[in-house]
Parts: C-alpha cells; sequence; structure tokens
C-alpha cells in the first residue's frame, strides 16, 4: 500500500478560548516560501527608494560665467568627452574643457551673433579638432584646435590674447544661420535664405537648395544616411534634401513655426522638432503624414533640442527658462530643471558619456546639470551600486502605486509656470467643450474627429 500524507487541522488549535489566551501563529522553517510579510516589505522599501531620491535630488552641478554676453549656441565632440564651445551675442566663441570647468580658449569670432557651432563628427578630421562657425557677418570660419594652440604659444601664452586667425574663411551672399558638419565627408551645411552645402577646398557653396522664399533656421545632417538633410523655416515647414541629387525630398507644413531639430542617433529615421506652441513632435521620415509622438509639458517656445548618445531620451530648452528631460517614446518629461536666476535657455548639449546635460542661456551663464538628479558623483563601493540597482528595480515594479507615483513624479515649479499650466488647462477643457457642442448641435463635418497627431499639421508637398 502507498503512504498517503494528507493535511489535517483542528479549528480548535487556531482559536482563542478565551480573551486571555495567546494566538497561535504557526511559521514554516523553509527558506524556499516567502516571508507572510514579503510583499509589505517590499511595498516599504519601494516607498522608502521613492522618497530617498527626492531627498538626494541634487541636479545643478556648476555655472561658467565667462561670457559677457547671452550664449546663443552649443557644440560637442562626438569623439571627446570633455570638449564643448560655446557661441555669444557679442560673437565670441569660448572652448571649454568640462573636465576640469573651464575656458581654454577665447576667441574673437564673429562681429555681431555666433549664430551656429559644429564640430567635425568625421574620423578623419575629428584628431586635430576641427571645428566651424557662421554669425550674422554672413562669414563662415573654419578653426583647428591645434592652429589655435600655436598661435596661443607664439603669443607667450597672453592671458587677454583673443584674436586668433582661423583655417579658413569663407564670405556667403546670404544671411547665414545655423550649421552643420557631415558625418562622413569633409562638408557642411550652412541654413540662411537659402540651404549651402560647402566643401573645405572651395571659397563657394557646391550646391543651394531653395523651396519657398522664408529664413532657413536650421539644418542638420542625417547621422546614417549621411545624404539627407533635414531643416526648419520660418514658413513653418519642415523639408527633408538629398544632396546627392540636387533636389529636395519632401516639405510638410505646420500651424506654428518650429525653431529646433535633431535626428535620433540609435533611430536615423527618426527626428524630434520643437515647436513654438510649446510641444516637442517626434517624425518618422519615412511617413510625415502625422507626427509619430507629441511631447508635452513646456508652456513656451522649444528653443533647441539635443539627444541623448543611447537615443533613448532628449533634452528639450525653452523661452520658460526651463530644461525637461523627455523619454523618447513618452508624451511627458521625465525630470524638469531650472533656477531662479537662469533666464531663457537658448542651447542644450547632452554629454557623450550619457550623464551630463550643459545649457546655455541668456544670463551669459553656462550650466552643468546631472542627467539624472539623484546619482551620486563620488566613485561607489559594489555595495552601494548593488543597492541603488535594487531601489531602481523596487521604483520601476511599483511605479503604477498611487503613493509611489505620487512622490516619485512631484516636482517643484516655479509659481509663473504653475500659474501658466492652470491657465492652458482652462483653455483645453474649454476648447473641447467648445467642438462637442458643435459635434451636437451640426453635422459631423462641421467639426470632424481628428487625431491630435494631425492637427498640427497643414499639409504634405512631395
Amino acid at each position: 500500500m502507498v503512504k498517503v500524507k494528507t493535511i489535517c487541522r483542528n479549528e480548535k488549535e487556531y482559536q482563542k478560548q478565551t480573551n486571555n489566551d495567546l494566538l497561535k501563529v504557526y511559521r514554516n522553517p523553509t527558506k524556499a516560501i516567502l516571508h507572510p510579510f514579503q510583499k509589505a516589505r517590499e511595498y516599504q522599501r519601494a516607498m522608502n527608494a521613492a522618497k530617498l531620491e527626492k531627498i538626494f535630488a541634487k541636479p545643478f552641478i556648476e555655472a561658467m560665467n565667462d561670457h559677457s554676453d547671452g550664449v546663443t549656441v552649443l557644440a560637442k565632440n562626438r569623439y571627446n568627452l570633455v570638449d564643448v564651445i560655446s557661441g555669444s551675442a557679442d560673437g565670441e566663441i569660448i572652448y571649454w574643457n568640462m573636465g576640469e570647468r573651464k575656458s581654454k580658449f577665447i576667441i574673437n569670432a564673429h562681429h555681431n551673433f555666433v549664430r551656429g557651432l559644429s564640430f567635425a563628427n568625421n574620423k578623419a578630421l575629428s584628431a586635430d579638432s576641427i571645428f566651424v562657425s557662421s554669425g550674422d557677418d554672413k562669414k563662415v570660419q573654419i578653426w583647428s584646435l591645434q592652429g589655435i594652440k600655436a598661435q596661443y604659444e607664439k603669443n607667450e601664452g597672453l592671458k587677454g590674447f583673443k584674436n586668433y586667425t582661423p583655417r579658413a574663411s569663407f564670405l556667403s551672399k546670404h544671411l547665414l544661420h545655423n550649421i552643420d558638419h557631415s558625418y562622413d565627408q569633409n562638408l557642411f551645411a550652412t541654413s540662411g535664405s537659402v540651404v549651402q552645402i560647402w566643401s573645405y577646398e572651395r571659397s563657394t557653396p557646391l550646391q543651394t537648395f531653395e523651396w519657398g522664399v522664408d529664413t532657413v533656421t536650421k539644418v542638420k545632417f542625417n547621422p546614417s544616411e549621411t545624404n539627407i538633410i533635414a531643416s526648419v523655416a520660418l514658413d513653418r515647414s519642415i523639408v527633408l534634401y538629398d544632396i546627392r541629387g540636387n533636389t529636395a525630398l519632401e516639405k510638410i507644413a505646420m500651424k506654428n513655426r518650429c525653431s529646433a531639430l535633431c535626428w535620433n542617433p540609435y533611430e536615423p529615421m527618426n527626428f524630434v522638432v520643437g515647436n513654438e506652441n510649446s510641444n516637442v513632435y517626434t517624425f518618422d521620415m519615412r511617413k510625415l503624414e502625422s507626427a509619430k509622438m507629441i511631447h508635452k509639458d513646456h508652456i513656451q517656445a522649444v528653443l533647441d533640442i539635443d539627444f541623448a548618445p543611447t537615443g533613448r531620451e532628449f533634452v528639450t530648452a525653452s523661452f520658460d527658462k526651463t530644461i525637461r528631460i523627455f523619454p523618447y517614446n513618452d508624451g511627458r518629461s521625465r525630470e524638469v530643471y531650472h533656477t531662479k536666476r537662469m533666464q531663457q535657455v537658448n542651447a542644450i548639449l547632452y554629454s557623450m558619456d550619457n550623464n551630463f546635460i550643459i545649457s546655455g542661456s541668456e544670463d551669459t551663464n553656462i550650466r552643468i546639470w546631472k542627467s539624472h538628479a539623484a546619482d551620486p558623483m563620488k566613485p561607489m563601493l559594489p555595495r552601494e551600486k548593488e543597492k541603488l540597482a535594487y531601489n531602481e528595480k523596487l521604483k520601476k515594479k511599483y511605479k503604477y502605486n498611487h503613493e509611489v507615483k505620487r512622490i516619485l513624479r512631484h516636482r517643484h515649479l516655479p509659481k509663473f509656470i504653475v500659474k501658466k499650466k492652470k491657465v492652458k488647462q482652462i483653455q483645453k477643457i474649454s476648447k473641447h467643450k467648445k467642438i462637442e457642442n458643435i459635434r451636437k448641435n451640426n453635422r459631423l463635418t462641421d467639426a470632424p474627429y481628428i487625431p491630435d497627431r494631425k492637427k498640427d499639421l497643414d499639409t504634405v508637398q512631395d
């Protein structure tokens, strides 16, 4: 006969006979079975992890104030973690070492605003740290770090020396705005009344693109399909050009003007544009009929955008004096940075190690921020790293819990932004009510249902 073991429980063993009796609790000493309060413990740890993130959230690192006028543009070296250049409204360019947080060279580059800056993105020129600049004086300057160092040493390290000579200087017939360098050739593109493609060997543009009559404010080379250029203009248009065919590929018009543009480095078919209606739009260049994603949180115009090197996040600079970090696939920002003294943020960069954000604002300061506000700056022991990783997993597991979500999402914002957000919400509700009333009392064709991702687009032209 097979012996069968059965569980037999007597209810009297679990019930108190009198009020003075102790309640018997039977425990299983087997380690394989979870603790009876495992979920409660884990939830409490998740709460503590969320609260500790808020306690240690100190994103601001340092402000560098060597500029004497508002910072208009920033550029980073893709092959170097510490090299950054900045241009200001008085025509000065400063070459920074972010490791030391000091300026290396101050250059009198242009007579008026510095409108565009870009490092040479191709490896052939990256060793010499070549960078190009454009300004309101219609000049395109090509600078070499080795040449600047040689001139500095020739002048015996003169402290106030600023009049460096560029490696080459070209004069444009048209007004210049933004500038961007090719990823695999010795070419760069400038925007202005027309889009121009320049070579290092020629003083006149190789190609000129024009579609419409308004000024083109931003141009960017695609990091993968390096012959494709995207641009945004004052006539509210977004245009794609192909430098191989000397033609424009496609054009879309939006209801508001776009003022910022950036390609996703890991999904190079996608690009984001910052609009003056305070939204950021993600587009797929293969399907421009509608936006792929709308990112909302700013309350005023978005002035600059830069992607993290991982392609999972991007950071935006806005006229509302704040910086916001958006996940590439989320409509709401993960983080918002601001200070009492910071004015409108004109330029923004994500460092190539994914750990820092560099911003340039109208108050002449360049500020360094942590990309994750609560990340420690000190070297950590293995146990500390394990603890932080465990806390991150807990926050991820309980991110939909009401209390944990409330703590993680809360941000302190300036008073004027809080007021403006309330006004925008009231306007949004009123507009929705108006459209619903039209639909109830009129034909459906008077107020058709249009998806939000198509509402801000006017037309698509081939």
